[in-house]
Order: structure tokens, then sequence, then C-alpha cells
């Protein structure tokens, strides 16, 4: 009788521990793949016939019970807070070209501070003059991209094999400095209208990814902080296009950039926005030619 009891007591904690263990795991589904409100139990039915071994498709299988189970307790509340956050998450790339700049580690003290994610697009002359900088950028997770090594557009433009030894010198030093070998480029002045299609095909050739942007920033020509409400102006048509934007800024000693980049990241942590890197596993936000691109010395040619 003793027995019985003792065998009747371990099978329930067996019971008892399966169930913990199929309730969190349904749970960690939940949460990473879709959200607590939106795990219908017809997903759960159509996965669990997918998937094996036979155990985990049990456990999936009884997902509809547990999920009524979890509901209204702390999990579940858990759950459906994180759900929440995640709808109505935005994200919003910001790009910095021509650095690093001597002030570059100021720039990245200030996207910490918002706790900022960005991408570097970098000449290699100023990648060798600012290693420990560069190696900063790689430890604490900003994006690497490439951007050249005379930002000269009659060099750079001079042929596809011109562009494309350029990158490839610019990920040599690169990886030299950081043991890194990224594939983000982003050309002089944007790839319209100078990289032709051919030079295209040829970098992509190498494996290159190439990255221009949805918002100009113009910090470049504006030099004053009316780059900020100029992004946020462009930030709300993007938005209603139901596009990610990728925000083109530069990295320029003593500039206006820097010194407005609080008033701008401000505004986006404020409206909930996720600033984040891009990396290489991403598809490219690139211009395209649609057959209107031409060289740049043909340019040079009709100017004179």
């Amino acid at each position: 009788m003793i027995r019985e009891k003792e065998i009747h007591m371990g099978k329930g904690r067996k019971m008892l521990k399966w169930r913990e263990v199929a309730i969190l795991t349904v749970a960690a589904l939940v949460i990473f793949i879709v959200g607590f409100a939106n795990f219908g139990d017809r997903d759960v039915s159509a996965e669990a016939k997918n998937m094996g071994p036979p155990k985990k498709a049990v456990a999936l299988e009884q997902a509809s019970e547990l999920k009524k189970q979890i509901k209204g307790s702390n999990l579940g509340r858990s759950i459906d807070e994180k759900a929440s956050k995640q709808a109505h998450e935005k994200v919003v790339y910001l790009t910095f070209d021509d650095g690093p700049s001597p002030d570059v580690n100021k720039l990245m003290d200030t996207l910490n501070k918002y706790h900022a994610k960005a991408t570097f697009f970098m000449l290699a002359p100023n990648i060798k003059k600012h290693p420990e900088a560069v190696k900063r950028m790689a430890k604490e997770g900003f994006g690497l991209g490439l951007h050249g090594v005379t930002h000269d557009p009659n060099k750079f433009y001079r042929s596809g094999k011109s562009a494309l030894h350029e990158m490839e010198q610019d990920q040599k030093v690169l990886e030299d400095i950081t043991g890194i070998k990224t594939h983000m480029v982003r050309t002089p002045y944007g790839s319209f209208p100078y990289l032709r299609e051919s030079d295209r095909s040829l970098m992509e050739s190498h494996g290159f990814k190439i990255w221009d942007w949805d918002i100009d920033s113009e910090d470049w020509e504006l030099k004053s902080r009316q780059y900020v409400p100029k992004v946020i102006n462009s930030l709300n048509s993007i938005e209603k296009a139901g596009r990610t934007p990728v925000i083109l800024l530069h990295d320029h000693e003593n500039s206006a950039t820097l010194k407005y980049l609080p008033e701008l990241l401000s505004y986006l942590k404020q409206h909930h926005y996720k600033m984040k890197s891009l990396d290489d596993s991403m598809k490219p936000v690139t211009f395209q030619c649609h057959n209107r691109c031409y060289a740049y010395s043909q340019k040079h040619k009709s100017n004179r």
C-alpha cells in the first residue's frame, strides 16, 4: 500500500515537472515568435504536425490548454506586455559617412547615452588614423561599413574596376584592424547616378552590398540644427509609406551633426524608435538606375 502511494506520488511529481517544462516551452515560443495575444490554436496544431520528435509534437498539441492556464497569471501578463511592446516598436537605422573623425568617440558616447546603435561607412585613410576608435565600434556593436579610399568622384567613378578596387582596399584595412570582414558599402555621394548598372554588377559579384538611404539629413549642407526637423519631417512620410528609414548623417570634426544629435536622438526615443545598426545579412536600400545612370566622366564633359 505504501509502495503504491510512493509510486503514485512519483508519477505526480513527474507529471508536474513535465507540465512546468511544457508551459515554459510554449511561453518561450509565444514570446519569441508572435506574442501571446496572436498565438492561435490553429497555428499550434499546424506546427505540431510539422515537428518532431513526437514528444515535442505532443507538447505543442497541448498548447491550447496550456495557453488557457497561463492567461491571467504573472507569466501570461509578462508575455502580453512584451507582445504589446514589440507591436508598437519602430526601427530606424542611423548611418554616418566619411569618418572616423577625431570626434568619433564623442559621437559614440552620445549614441550610447541614448542606447542607440548606428552604422559607420568609413574611409580607409581615416580608419588608419583612428584604429582604436574603430576597434571600439566593433566591440560595442556598431555597424561597420566601407566608403572607399579617396572620396574623389573623378578617381572612384573612373570605372567599375576603380570603384571595386577602392572598396577592396578599404575592406582589407578594416579587417586588418578589427578582424571583421564587412561587405556593406556606400559609394561617395550615393550610388545614383554615377555607379552604372555594370559597375553595380561587378561590385555585387564580389559579394559587396550597396547601401544608400531613405532620408538625407542634409547635415553636410545645412551645417546647423535645421537638419533635425528635416529628418523628423521625412520620418513622418517614410512611416506613412510603411518603410523602415535609413538616415544619412556625417561624422565630421566640430560638426553641427554631433552638436545637435542629442535633439534628434531624444525625439526618436520619445517616439518609441529603436535605433539599430545594419549588418551583412540584411537586404540593402539601394538607389535604382532604371537606365538613368551614367559615367561621372560623361557629366564632366557635358559641363565643359
